[in-house]
């Protein structure tokens, strides 16, 4: 009976409640042996047993919680890491921008450093408005000058897209304000596929919280902004009916974007 005052605590206590024994949280180790050893249903080997098997459980949960705790660490400790280089990076072009300021008939000659070629390529599986805004922002942070843009743009989406570029007037192939509005109206999603982007979307391991955050931003946009929603009350009609639209018949389920009122009027 030594055997079980050298187990743990909780594990004579899983051990009592499998034997149908009434205690308390309060009672101590000798207690809860005494209690178990006078129960009608102990016989020494089978609880040895049920102890045993009580002990190889809680160890390997207990082995479970560290694996997953350090999977977590590591996976923060990644995630900071990542952070810090995007910092980083940003000083170090920010510092290459300075240097790069021509003060002399010299370095006005002197090239800049290929700092360019980090643009990430298109993902057409994606929606083109996420494309596009990474697309800025990455040409924002390198400094790249906007008459350059629609030059960097063509080597990064697919070659059938570049060619309906190529078919636009000279004066607005070059320009890109024009060419966004151009892919915007050809490629744009649905404002429910937009939806269904924002509620289902998932942080890539690659990325970094703030590319997942602005992807969300997006999203959002796509979704809200495609119904025209532009106020308090038509921001809260809408998610009161995305709402009632997983709860309703599925042949109403398609007439819910344009009033929550009339998806209300259609229930009753």
């Amino acid at each position: 009976m030594a055997f079980l005052l050298a187990r743990r605590k909780e594990d004579l206590m899983i051990l009592a409640a499998d034997l149908d024994l009434t205690f308390e949280a309060s009672f101590t180790k000798l207690k809860l042996k005494e209690l178990i050893v006078k129960s009608p249903d102990y016989v020494e080997d089978d609880v040895k047993k049920m102890l045993d098997g009580i002990v190889e459980e809680r160890t390997k949960g207990e082995e479970k919680a560290d694996k997953e705790k350090i999977r977590k660490e590591e996976k923060e400790e990644r995630m900071q890491k990542e952070e810090r280089e995007y910092e980083l990076e940003k000083l170090r072009i920010q510092a290459q921008r300075i240097a790069n300021i021509p003060n002399s008939a010299e370095n006005v000659q002197t090239p800049n450093k290929p700092i360019h070629e980090t643009f990430r390529k298109f993902n057409m599986q994606e929606d083109i408005s996420l494309n596009l805004t990474l697309f800025e922002r990455h040409a924002e942070l390198t400094f790249l000058p906007k008459k350059d843009w629609v030059q960097k743009l063509i080597g990064l989406i697919p070659i059938e897209i570049a060619h309906l570029i190529a078919r636009e007037p000279a004066d607005k192939c070059n320009d890109y304000d024009h060419v966004k509005d151009l892919l915007l109206q050809r490629f744009k999603l649905s404002p429910e596929k937009f939806r269904q982007l924002f509620l289902f979307h998932q942080k890539d391991d690659e990325k970094t919280w703030q590319d997942f955050q602005h992807e969300l931003q997006t999203y959002f946009d796509g979704w809200t902004l495609g119904l025209k929603v532009s106020t308090y009350d038509q921001l809260r009609e809408l998610i009161i009916a995305d709402q009632m639209k997983k709860k309703a018949p599925y042949d109403l389920q398609e007439h819910f974007w344009t009033s929550g009122l009339l998806l209300i009027h259609q229930l009753n």
